[in-house]
């Protein structure tokens, strides 16, 4: 799923946290809310 991905990607290939995972998570929200919104206008 998209947050799945969103998670992982805080992640370098080490295993690394280089994001914070809930700030990752809260963008993506956003994001898909933003893309909802824009789509409903048009």
């Amino acid at each position: 799923s998209a947050i799945v991905a969103a998670i992982a990607q805080c992640y370098d290939d080490n295993g690394k946290r280089i994001e914070d995972p809930a700030e990752a998570v809260a963008t993506l929200v956003k994001g898909l809310a933003d893309g909802v919104r824009s789509r409903q206008m048009a």
